[in-house]
């Protein structure tokens, strides 16, 4: 009878294994007066589960833009699923018809999984690129209570006097030098607007010289990101923005490892069956409470081993979060020795190149001494005869002898000196 219990245990089990499917449900016209879209569900995802998961939202840039969902699976998260990049959260991805990304619209969508889907709302992220960059910066600034953390590359913000609205919120932003498409200026001046209201941001900016447009693209396949992402969380602590990575190292190996169609997708039309709402529990859909497909209340009790375990992934958060903390402050004590270092060097740089200066004006001046003083030795060897002089008063004024005056200037006892003209009276 227990052979035959155990049996059927792992028959279900093994069912419930084979049911469960990465699944990816298209959404056209499902919420009036916003964007079709796309949702995608891990294989981990379970409805009326008491763990709820993540939630990405993805905002493609113009290029993905149109009428046709597929066209939001040629890059960004999905994209990254497909190639075999395990990303562990729902992911909400509308499709612009054309238009710039309108934050109403976009929050319209969050409410509408809110209410049919198990979403941990203290972990909510959005990533865009491109007009994607520009939709991610104007929904956080619209809507900063509601995001844990979020990536904008290669855009902007369509107003900037809203910028100091993301304040609050962990972002980062991140555009090349070689951006053809959009200019970095408009990433400068969000981040410069950031830091003149004088106020306390969660901003990180990367400025990446050499790095062009499309190249970006590739910190959707990096495992790095999502995990910079999923550090963050809204609950039992206040959010603040975790360290970054090196951007410009892992982008040549964003593709390392993936290939295309590595994970096969299953799409469906429409949302999968939630399950009813527990008797007497009141529907909610807002940011804070439960969304309405929660499910009913279930006994909570758990073994010691369960306990022991929680107690270890506690301990284990904390000691990275520990460490985190201890490598950016190694980071920011590396960074003020390299200012100091830099600032010594330029220094002794600059008293070098007084120095150097200044021998070499004593050096000019030596020089120039030098030259008057060969001059003037040279003037001091000849003379020249005035009205009046004779060759026995010249040679006596310069304390030689007349027969020494006429062999320096082949002159005889019956030469005939004039007035003007130059005798040597030294060699």
């Amino acid at each position: 009878m227990m052979k035959k219990r155990i049996l059927v245990s792992l028959a279900a089990a093994l069912t419930m294994l084979s049911a469960a499917a990465n699944t990816l449900y298209t959404h056209e016209g499902t919420v009036k007066n916003s964007y079709n879209f796309l949702l995608y569900t891990p294989d981990s995802y379970s409805p009326g589960a008491e763990n709820k998961m993540p939630l990405i939202v993805f905002l493609h840039g113009r290029s993905l833009s149109g009428t046709d969902l597929n066209r939001v699976r040629r890059y960004g998260s999905l994209s990254a699923i497909q190639y075999g990049r395990k990303i562990n959260a729902l992911v909400l991805a509308p499709q612009s018809p054309g238009e710039k990304w309108n934050p109403k619209k976009v929050n319209d969508l969050i409410d509408w999984t809110f209410a049919n889907y198990e979403v941990d709302t203290n972990r909510v992220y959005v990533i865009g690129m491109s007009m994607g960059g520009y939709g991610t910066m104007d929904y956080v600034a619209a809507y900063p209570h509601r995001v844990t953390a979020a990536i904008a590359m290669c855009g902007g913000i369509s107003n900037l006097n809203n910028a100091p609205k993301m304040a609050s919120v962990p972002l980062w932003i991140i555009h090349g030098t070689d951006d053809k498409a959009v200019s970095v200026e408009k990433s400068d001046e969000v981040f410069r607007k950031l830091e003149e209201t004088n106020k306390p941001h969660q901003t990180h900016y990367d400025r990446l010289d050499s790095v062009n447009h499309a190249m970006l693209a590739r910190m959707f396949y990096l495992n790095e990101t999502y995990e910079w992402l999923f550090a963050h969380t809204q609950k039992g602590k206040k959010n603040t923005i975790q360290p970054t990575f090196d951007v410009r190292k892992l982008l040549p190996a964003a593709y390392k490892g993936l290939r295309s169609n590595a994970v096969s997708m299953k799409v469906e039309s429409g949302k999968p069956k939630a399950p009813a709402p527990a008797p007497g529990v009141e529907q909610k859909d807002s940011l804070t409470q439960t969304p309405a497909t929660a499910a009913a209340p279930k006994d909570t009790t758990i073994s010691a081993e369960e306990a022991k375990r929680i107690a270890a992934e506690k301990a284990a958060k904390e000691k990275a979060e520990k460490e985190a903390a201890e490598k950016l402050a190694a980071k920011k004590k590396a960074a003020a020795e390299a200012a100091a270092a830099k600032k010594k060097a330029a220094e002794e740089a600059k008293k070098k190149a007084e120095l150097a200066k200044k021998k070499a004006a004593e050096e000019a001046a030596k020089k120039k001494a030098a030259e008057e003083a060969r001059k003037k030795a040279e003037a001091a060897k000849w003379h020249v005869v005035k009205s009046g002089e004779s060759q026995w008063s010249i040679a006596n004024k310069h304390g030689i002898t007349v027969e020494q005056l006429r062999k320096m200037n082949k002159l005889t006892d019956k030469s005939v000196i004039q007035p003007g003209q130059k005798l040597r009276v030294k060699y």
